[in-house]
């Protein structure tokens, strides 16, 4: 039954390597030591048997120990040259095997060790062709083909492994930094998202709980009272449910924020003082200085600190006078929001609420 690539991809890379050098050099002792033992041109079987054991046994070790795979596998041959083996001359198996060995230490070796191995294994290997085949040819084969180009195709698929490890990691940094600064961003819009939900509702609440009251206790004597007092109701109310969607809007991925309602800003504090005054509250807007213009965040910002100082002295301020001050100067907006309350009436000895202990009062630097 054949295997898809894809799954036959995958099966190979899920292979113990350890697992598999130990059986490679398993099967190279059995065809060497099979070629060495019943070949008639072997005349001296021992040494070159025992060499075939050293480098087959290099050859299962040349992952966990490489180093040590490479002075095994060139002292195996040359050892058993200098007895009359020749096995790299009789066995088959032998050039492949000392092929995997060098192309090992130059694959799993660490550069300073991987070249001090190269220098090592080509030295032994010289000297053994020079002291028992002196041919140029048989160097070059053995120096060029045996050692020096193996270790080269190892160097060269060690370094790729490590640039795409090092590009890969670096991958995975830029998506988790990425991923991170996406969670703080939508952190941080649900944060203000629950900030604006706050001020919104706590300031249209309060002065529909506010004009309610004053309906409900001067609806038999005062009934156009009454009916102006549920108005405001209900423009609060619809106010209310105005910007709501409007902040619920952006959580909308398929809406442009851009083109949802205008934010509040400085503009419209004029209308908020109005709709406090509406509420019971005696309040007077003053202006100082000449107006600038400022970042929407700002503008925002400043709108929301007056609509939630305005909040607090609707709920905790009591019968009062309350003056909003917008003042400008050459670097700087200065609010200040001041009443003459006497703070929350408690009902059965209990405070509806702490209210503030300081006049509000908030600096907004223009640049």
């Amino acid at each position: 039954m054949l295997f898809p690539a894809r799954e036959l991809s995958a099966w190979i890379r899920g292979l113990d390597r350890v697992r598999v050098d130990e059986l490679v050099g398993l099967v190279l002792l059995i065809e060497i030591e099979l070629q060495v033992w019943l070949s008639p041109y072997v005349h001296h079987r021992l040494p070159a048997a025992l060499g075939g054991v050293g480098l087959s046994v290099a050859v299962a070790v040349r992952r966990r120990w490489p180093f040590a795979a490479v002075l095994v596998g060139v002292g195996a041959v040359a050892g058993q040259d200098v007895f009359g083996g020749h096995v790299t001359e009789h066995a088959l198996g032998a050039i492949p095997a000392g092929i995997m060995v060098f192309y090992g230490a130059g694959a799993f070796l660490a550069a300073r060790r991987s070249r001090l191995a190269l220098g090592l294994g080509v030295t032994v290997l010289f000297l053994d062709v020079l002291f028992t085949r002196p041919s140029f040819a048989e160097f070059f084969f053995t120096g060029i083909m045996l050692c020096l180009l193996p270790w080269t195709v190892g160097r060269v698929m060690r370094e790729r492994g490590a640039r795409e490890s090092a590009q890969r990691e670096s991958a995975e940094r830029l998506d988790a930094e990425r991923e991170q600064r996406a969670r703080a961003a939508a952190f941080s819009e649900r944060t203000r998202i629950a900030r604006e939900l706050h001020d919104v509702i706590a300031h249209s609440v309060s002065v529909m709980v506010i004009q309610a009251g004053g309906a409900r206790m001067v609806m038999d004597s005062e009934p156009e009272r009454a009916e102006s007092s549920l108005r405001s109701v209900e423009r609060a109310g619809r106010e209310a449910l105005a910007e709501m969607r409007r902040l619920l809007g952006v959580l909308d991925s398929g809406e442009d924020p851009r083109a949802l309602a205008p934010r509040p800003g400085l503009g419209d504090i004029e209308d908020l003082v109005s709709r406090t005054r509406t509420a019971g509250l005696e309040t007077k807007l003053r202006v100082e200085g000449e107006p600038a213009v400022v970042s929407p965040a700002l503008d925002l910002c400043a709108y929301r600190i007056v609509q939630e100082a305005l909040t607090n002295a609707i709920k905790h301020a009591g019968p009062a006078r309350v003056t909003v001050r917008l003042r400008w100067t050459r670097d700087a907006l200065v609010l200040d929001v001041s009443d003459n309350g006497r703070g929350p009436i408690a009902h059965n000895g209990v405070s509806p609420g702490h209210g503030l202990a300081v006049v509000p009062r908030s600096v907004c630097q223009l640049a």
